[in-house]
């Protein structure tokens, strides 16, 4: 199984995920749109990306940021038109490109015709989603949802219906053969225009075992009926083996509530389910891992999450987010300079890790010049693409950690014929340093080197090892 994995075309790639509405905006009218993506592909290219991730690109009201999705055929008119969508996707073929939609799959839009549908009291649509008889004010039972307060929302008929989300996100029964009829076609209709998969938005609460009375938890009651079962496993490989490895298609799971045991089961190559899996990896503003790590000062915190997905999972998803919004960043330091080394910092480290990174658009800009300045964040993300694409170690190398000091982050990446030291000191302070291997060939400095025993504050240094 070893040997096949290593022939798929998405591994060693670089995947660079797109929000449409932020991303260009080609006609003025303060939205990005798909013509704007277009645009910039050229950019893309140069920078070295091969796959572009388009957040939610579908018809939505929006209470979401678009994966509250009413029509899975159709293309958000805000963005662009179907006609605009195959445009981007053969424009990109033709530069090498490939280009993944981000769905979700747990449950539609309330404004999407099938849930219309179920309110009116069609019964086939009815068992699209979960509808259950009120009692009173009692619900049909006690789970809490991820946004907060109960799953059930009242309908005008006596019923209420599930969502574990969002009130206007009623969750889709996959239960029912339907369902996963209506879905897997949906994702062929996607493929045959030309997409090359998709990143599955929370996928591993998918499928509930039963709507019983859930075990009270602070996190999440009723987590027990829903959360990494085993009919969630058997959807997958269901998806897997009648549409996706029809297409040798690239899809990628974002999930929730994980660890990187149950992970590995989503992704791993002989399960045939996901080809690979975001369990913690979204290091970004908003997750409670940034907000743990903000809030007691502690970089290492940080350190043994990635320590942990690159030890367990075979092909782990990477990305550390280092744009603007990263709060995370801004609380190192609000010196522009330094800023800009712990932003080069994050970036050597997603890019030097074992498994695929994901590049967020925030990170680089959109602006074709910023590679051309050379202390600039997209003129580094660029040379350490073109790095890691010509490093067997990086690409394809081992990973292991290294003792380190505190607030240093020191690893090997090793292919038969390359072992590289990467070191990352995620001090405002100089840090002494053991030196492993021979020659510094790549850091995050446009000064040389004076010391190789000590980092610089926010340093991030490659060291070779003539082997």
């Amino acid at each position: 199984m070893a040997a096949a994995s290593k022939q798929k075309w998405w591994k060693n790639s670089i995947v660079y995920q797109i929000y449409p509405r932020s991303f260009c905006d080609s006609n003025g009218d303060g939205i990005g749109d798909i013509p704007g993506i277009i645009s910039r592909l050229h950019y893309l290219k140069e920078l070295g990306v091969d796959i572009l991730l388009l957040n939610p690109v579908f018809p939505s009201p929006g209470f979401d940021k678009g994966y509250d999705i009413s029509d899975y055929r159709a293309i958000n008119p805000e963005i662009g038109t179907m006609e605009d969508m195959e445009r981007l996707i053969s424009r990109a073929k033709r530069m090498g490109i490939k280009i993944i939609l981000d769905i979700s799959i747990n449950f539609t839009s309330v404004e999407h015709e099938w849930f219309k549908k179920a309110l009116e009291g069609d019964e086939k649509y009815k068992n699209y989603y979960f509808f259950r008889k009120r009692e009173g004010m009692k619900k049909p039972n006690n789970w809490s949802s991820f946004y907060g307060g109960n799953v059930w929302t009242n309908t005008d008929s006596g019923e209420a219906y599930l969502h574990l989300f969002g009130k206007n996100q009623p969750d889709l029964n996959w239960s029912n053969p339907e369902v996963y009829n209506e879905i897997a076609d949906i994702m062929r209709f996607w493929m045959d225009k030309g997409i090359a998969g998709f990143r599955l938005d929370s996928i591993n609460v998918v499928y509930k075992n039963s709507l019983e009375k859930g075990k009270f938890s602070r996190a999440l009651t009723g987590h027990e009926h829903y959360l990494n079962t085993e009919g969630c496993h058997d959807i997958l490989r269901r998806l897997n083996a009648d549409v996706w490895s029809n297409y040798k298609s690239f899809v990628v799971g974002e999930t929730v509530l994980i660890s990187p045991e149950e992970a590995k089961l989503l992704c791993d190559d002989s399960r045939n389910e996901l080809d690979a899996v975001f369990f913690f990896g979204r290091i970004d503003a908003e997750s409670k891992a940034a907000k743990r790590f903000r809030k007691e000062h502690n970089p290492n915190k940080i350190v043994r999450l990635v320590d942990k997905g690159q030890s367990i999972i075979d092909y782990p998803v990477n990305y550390l987010e280092t744009s603007e919004n990263a709060n995370y960043v801004k609380f190192f330091t609000n010196n522009i300079q330094k800023k800009l080394y712990f932003e080069k910092l994050l970036t050597g480290l997603n890019l030097s890790l074992k498994g695929l990174p994901f590049i967020s658009e925030g990170e680089t800009g959109v602006d074709p010049q910023n590679i051309e300045d050379k202390d600039s964040l997209s003129s580094f993300y660029s040379k350490m693409i073109e790095f890691r694409k010509n490093s067997k170690a990086l690409s394809e190398g081992m990973y292991r950690r290294i003792a380190a000091p505190n607030d240093v982050f020191v690893f090997t990446r090793e292919a038969p014929e390359e072992r590289l030291y990467i070191y990352c000191n995620f001090s405002a302070f100089n840090k002494s340093v053991e030196l492993y291997g021979d020659r510094i060939i790549f850091n995050n400095y446009e000064e040389e080197v004076t010391d190789d025993y000590s980092l610089r504050p926010y340093e991030f240094r490659i060291v070779v090892s003539n082997i």
